[in-house]
């Protein structure tokens, strides 16, 4: 398995990186989970744009989770993409193409056919993907509530196997616990080090884990305690470069 992280900054933009977008390259197909602001740019960059990618897998609807995938469609569609795109999304897919066609984005345009699934699905489709819900939406709640809005919340963190060793990209998280039998015995985890408590994060040194990359940035807190504990089992995620299990 290959996998290049093309995006590990935060929520808010910075100059050092790009916005989330994970590559994988595993069991014969190739993967982007997550879409952020200028994945196209990064895409083509990588050699990755045209007919090479199979899906796209969408952990949540924060935009600096999916902003990007607007232009990724409308490249794909101006490069004369051919091949059909699986694209996985969170929740409501209805509303999504709606949005498509308010920004003009006609998919019956398109030269190659897009099936949009829910996320839920892509274990159906994609030979050692599983997804699993996380907490980091539920804060919402209330809001949600008083504006009758119907959205449900869902956010996933992706797990991919192959024989060598399997990855685990947790996406946004409230707390590492919420997805903890999911993790475990995977080879690398690329954790978000921005969303949860310090602790939450720091517990998975004491893991079985070979590997931990954190992304999304780093929490002021998880900062300080890393440089206070002195912890070598964390490296903090290196954009651009191929990284392999």
């Amino acid at each position: 398995m290959e996998f290049v992280i093309l995006g590990a900054g935060p929520g808010l933009p910075n100059l050092e990186n790009h916005l989330s977008a994970l590559y994988v390259s595993a069991n014969g197909k190739k993967l982007l989970f997550d879409c952020g602001d200028g994945s196209s740019h990064l895409l083509l960059k990588k050699g990755l744009s045209g007919n090479e990618l199979d899906a796209i897998a969408i952990s949540h609807y924060h935009p600096d989770h999916i902003c990007g995938l607007y232009m990724v469609l409308q490249m794909l569609y101006l490069e004369g993409r051919t091949k059909p795109l699986d694209i996985f999304l969170p929740e409501r897919p209805v509303a999504f193409i709606e949005s498509l066609n308010m920004f003009y984005t006609f998919d019956q345009k398109f030269n190659f056919k897009v099936h949009y699934r829910v996320v839920e699905e892509i274990e159906l489709f994609y030979e050692g993907v599983s997804a699993a819900l996380t907490d980091h939406l539920i804060g919402y709640e209330q809001i949600i509530k008083q504006l009758n809005l119907l959205n449900p919340m869902q956010s996933y963190s992706f797990r991919i196997s192959e024989a060598e060793g399997d990855l685990v990209y947790t996406s946004d998280l409230t707390t590492v616990e919420c997805i903890q039998p999911f993790i475990q015995g995977c080879h690398t985890i690329i954790v978000d080090g921005m969303h949860p408590e310090a602790n939450s994060v720091l517990k998975l040194q004491y893991s079985d884990i070979k590997r931990i990359i954190i992304t999304h940035g780093r929490s002021p807190e998880l900062t300080a305690k890393m440089q206070e504990m002195s912890i070598d089992r964390f490296e903090l995620a290196n954009e651009g470069i191929v990284y392999r299990i």
